[in-house]
């Protein structure tokens, strides 16, 4: 039996392997206040948000429905945490239950399995008790397909079977077994047989009129013991392992559970967490085949770290792969380059976009290319690492991915910064990457304006004469002005650009 309430194919696993260059993105997106804002002090789901987040869906379809599996669990909050109890408690059982170490001793191994599994089908019980409330009060196909599951795959005779088979691997009348002998005396041809059953009918129980043999063995005999022992052992061997088996089986079920309901638990807290900082989310649209338009885009990070809702931005991209911010230093270019990475994959994770409006292409992969401080060991120089960084990138960068670049090579001077980063962004955007650039590199934003090929889009971070900041960009051409004073102020900690 599946889960499936995050994908109507594919199980979500919350401890699959990590895509390469995560910290970066991590890092440089700030995502720490994302997965804290999900968690809401439960790590487990902060693990399964990070998780998600991280391996962002590229098929429209699977985020619609993931979509509105969390409307769903967003109207019926209560519900949707005793399914997710249910499930928790399932998995503790296995901790619950004591026993000795059961590793070379079958039969111990059985009882363990036998005590587990029973536990477990009063879980599934619950399951099914639990199927009422779905088709009560749930909509959304993922929760539609669970409730059928429930029902096909745990009928009442499907559980009056299992609650029998789990009677008789308790051999309440001990434990028949069948044997031939084999060559030099030894024991051949071993089968576990099926217990008597004191149910059977009278005339069953009559005694056949042929002689019985039986032995008993003495108190001290520790050799005919130790036999005796290893004969059960060998007998249910097979069985044992079926039992063990079956219980993995049915935690792993239960494991996939909790992870999904996690899901949507998390995505409700960040939205809840969002929502007491004034910050509004939306249902964003992943069917945008060749655009990507935004209203009133914000960084959720900095709302969750600041605790108020950040200045909206509104990008409107065409069919341009390429954006190319510039402006004002301190004018909120960096802060909506964040945001455009983080509703990205938030999108793509099935959860709420932080904005009035979102509507974005899929992408395959987000990668993220900052500039770092300088190596304190001068292992190497900041050019020759933001190159090895980049390099490795493109190694692993394809087609319908996106990069978000800020202040790249911006490390070296104008004219050497400028070509590098010009002929990076030319040959990736040719290659069908989207690339998003913060940049002061007057000569890059100009080459990228004067070719046509590259169809860029320029936003642009103004600054007042006064020196203050609305920190809303303006859809505009790079403007030759280094803004001298905002360099400096950078350079030397000063405030000279804010006070004229």
């Amino acid at each position: 039996m599946k889960a499936h309430l995050m994908s109507p194919e594919e199980d979500f696993d919350p401890n699959a392997a990590e895509p390469s260059f995560t910290e970066d993105v991590e890092q440089d997106l700030q995502l720490d206040y994302l997965w804290d804002a999900m968690g809401g002090g439960d790590a487990f789901l902060r693990a399964v948000g990070r998780a998600a987040v991280l391996a962002p869906v590229r098929d429209p379809e699977v985020i619609r429905y993931r979509q509105r599996s969390l409307d769903d669990c967003q109207r019926h909050p209560k519900q949707v945490r005793q399914l997710y109890q249910i499930a928790v408690e399932a998995l503790t059982l296995r901790r619950d239950i004591f026993m000795m170490p059961l590793r070379n001793h079958p039969e111990m191994e059985l009882h363990y399995a036998v005590k587990l599994l029973t536990e477990l089908a009063g879980k599934l019980d619950q399951l099914r008790a639990f199927r009422s409330v779905i088709d009560d009060a749930f909509t959304s196909l993922a929760f539609r397909r669970l409730s059928e599951s429930i029902c096909h795959e745990l009928s009442d005779d499907y559980m009056d079977m299992l609650r029998h088979a789990l009677h008789d691997l308790e051999f309440p009348n001990g434990l028949m077994i069948s044997a031939g002998i084999g060559s030099g005396g030894q024991v051949a041809g071993q089968v576990l047989r099926r217990g008597k059953d004191e149910n059977r009918h009278l005339f069953d129980r009559t005694p056949l009129k042929r002689p019985t043999f039986s032995f008993t063995l003495p108190d001290r005999d520790e050799t005919g013991a130790r036999a005796l022992s290893e004969l059960r052992d060998r007998s249910v061997n097979d069985v044992a392992n079926a039992a063990s088996q079956a219980a993995d089986h049915v935690q792993a079920f239960f494991a996939s559970l909790r992870a999904e309901v996690g899901f949507f638990l998390a995505a409700d807290n960040l939205t809840v967490a969002l929502n007491q900082v004034g910050a509004p989310v939306c249902t964003p649209d992943p069917l945008a085949s060749d655009t990507t338009t935004t209203d009133g885009l914000y960084d959720p990070c900095l709302a969750l770290r600041t605790g108020t809702a950040p200045v909206g931005n509104d990008v409107h991209l065409g069919k341009g792969r390429l954006l190319v911010i510039t402006g004002a230093n301190r004018g909120g270019k960096s802060t909506l380059l964040r945001a455009l990475g983080t509703a990205q994959l938030m999108m793509q994770a099935g959860l709420p976009a932080p904005a009035d409006r979102f509507a974005a292409r899929t992408v395959g992969r987000v990668f993220t290319h900052w500039a770092r401080e300088e190596d304190t060991e001068l292992v190497h120089g900041k050019l020759d690492e933001e190159l090895d960084r980049m390099q490795l990138i493109v190694t692993c960068i394809a087609p319908g991915d996106l990069l978000l670049c800020n202040e790249s090579f911006a490390s070296t001077n104008e004219v050497e910064g400028s070509q590098i980063l010009f002929d990076v962004t030319h040959a990736l955007s040719d290659s069908g990457v989207q690339v998003r650039s913060v940049t002061h590199l007057y000569d890059f934003a100009r080459a990228v304006e004067d070719d046509p090929t590259l169809a860029a889009v320029f936003l642009r971070a103004p600054r007042a004469e006064s020196g203050e900041r609305s920190y809303q960009l303006e859809p505009g051409a790079p403007l030759a002005t280094s803004y001298g004073l905002d360099l400096y102020d950078r350079a030397f900690g000063t405030r000279y650009a804010e006070t004229g």
